[in-house]
């Protein structure tokens, strides 16, 4: 690393998460620059950005280094790669192409498709669980500023399958830690597995439209949840790993003994998590951008094949999965309701 109080990041990818991470790196002192492609670099060249959590104000105008090249001539100390699963490979070779294999690799992909990915290109990398989610809140592109809104949910934790990179992962949880709670992981797969589980219920949020706060949604999205839930604590302990000690989860006990008992015994607690989940990235590929395109093969298929490998009954997550596979692909997509899919689930039919 350059030196000790300042670093030298360069962040690929200017979504959501990219963005944020660029301005708080970028006031708390370090060297940033932000990379993204023409069009969109153009366009963050001419705003500042601010970043908003609830109605506190964390940040506000500050202006980012925008580039839309890779420069092998500049030092890059670490290189955050916040790309989503489905393009990462094309990111990889072109990063690869640029800069070459030595160069210390963040990567903050959702899943743990990324450790399959990254390693055929850089040999030196690290993975990051980001438990925040962000959105912009600006109606006219063309305003001089943008703002984004944060979610903060819980700790950023970093940390390497096999526990190596260990004073470079302490090094940037330092860092990090000057703006977000951020913990280094000796058991980051039972950490990155734990947050797979959290983020199936991203495909159940997307095909009913991101209608989750309706009241007529929550006794059906409890069972929904609960079932899919139980499912993969089922398939993880199945697979041998562990319950993990950063979890925005319950307990395996608490998730297996739900699954269990009347649901109306549990409800209040649903009710005032189901309140906290806003709209995620999955829900912004399909019902915003329409791209059909998502996490969903990362995240609820890595688990459905999971479950199946180690030979798991997994009907909720399998029916869910490939519900998602057929809706996501249709132009333009037509979200179900929550009683509809808690009832597909059930082996009904729409």
């Amino acid at each position: 690393m350059s030196t000790q109080n300042k670093f030298n990041f360069v962040i690929y990818g200017a979504g959501a998460i990219g963005t944020t991470l660029a301005v708080w790196l970028t006031n708390n002192g370090n060297n940033v620059s932000l990379f993204a492609r023409p069009e969109r670099a153009l366009e963050l060249e001419q705003k500042s950005i601010g970043i908003i959590d609830g109605n506190e104000i964390i940040s506000k105008n500050t202006k980012l280094k925008i580039v839309d090249m890779l420069d092998p001539r500049e030092p890059i100390d670490c290189l955050i790669v916040t790309v989503k699963n489905f393009h990462l490979e094309q990111a990889c070779q072109d990063i690869a192409q640029s800069i070459g294999r030595e160069t210390l690799i963040l990567g903050l992909q959702n899943g743990v498709v990324n450790q399959q990915i990254l390693p055929r290109y850089f040999d030196n990398i690290i993975y990051a669980i980001i438990n925040y989610n962000a959105w912009s809140t600006d109606v006219d592109r063309n305003l001089p500023r943008t703002h984004w809104q944060v979610n903060i949910n819980g700790p950023v934790i970093l940390g390497t399958p096999d526990n190596q990179l260990q004073t470079k992962t302490q090094q940037l949880a330092d860092i990090f830690s000057d703006f977000i709670d951020c913990q280094s992981s000796n058991e980051f797969q039972d950490d990155a597995h734990a947050k797979l589980v959290a983020n199936l219920g991203n495909a159940v949020t997307t095909i009913i439209g991101n209608s989750h706060h309706h009241s007529s949604s929550l006794a059906p999205l409890q069972r929904v949840f609960t079932q899919l839930t139980y499912e993969a604590v089922k398939t993880l302990k199945a697979a041998g790993f562990s319950e993990s000690q950063t979890s925005l989860l319950p307990s395996w006990t608490l998730i297996s003994l739900s699954a269990r008992i009347p649901s109306i015994l549990t409800r209040p607690i649903f009710r005032r998590k189901l309140a906290l989940i806003g709209s995620t990235s999955m829900a912004s590929d399909i019902l915003v951008k329409g791209e059909g395109i998502s996490e969903l093969e990362s995240i609820n298929g890595y688990l459905v094949n999971l479950a199946e490998k180690h030979q798991v009954k997994a009907p909720y997550s399998k029916r869910l999965y490939q519900l998602c596979q057929e809706r996501f692909s249709q132009k333009p997509f037509r979200p179900i309701t929550a009683q509809q899919l808690a009832g597909y689930l059930d082996g009904k039919s729409i």
